[in-house]
């Protein structure tokens, strides 16, 4: 692992705490990973990307400690839903 992955590593982790605690001074506080892409300083697709599985325990951390489903899953449900109904027509 390069330094440059480290740093992001760690900015990331840090931003994590942040949104989570309810303390970002750089993003909008919102649960997504834009926010935290936003939050941690590094660009959306290196989260995406380089990091996702940090996305992924960003997820799973806003699911089990603010018991709430990430905007992303919502979105996926929600259209999901949409689809079946198409289908059935």
């Amino acid at each position: 692992m390069n330094q440059q992955h480290h740093d992001e590593c760690s900015r990331i982790r840090a931003a994590i705490d942040r949104l989570l605690a309810g303390q970002p001074p750089r993003s909008n506080g919102s649960l997504t990973a834009t926010a935290l892409a936003v939050e941690a300083d590094v660009h959306r697709m290196a989260l995406q990307k380089r990091h996702c599985d940090l996305k992924e325990g960003f997820y799973a951390r806003v699911r089990s400690e603010t018991h709430q489903t990430p905007e992303v899953e919502k979105r996926l449900r929600h259209e999901v839903t949409r689809l079946k109904a198409a289908l059935k027509q």
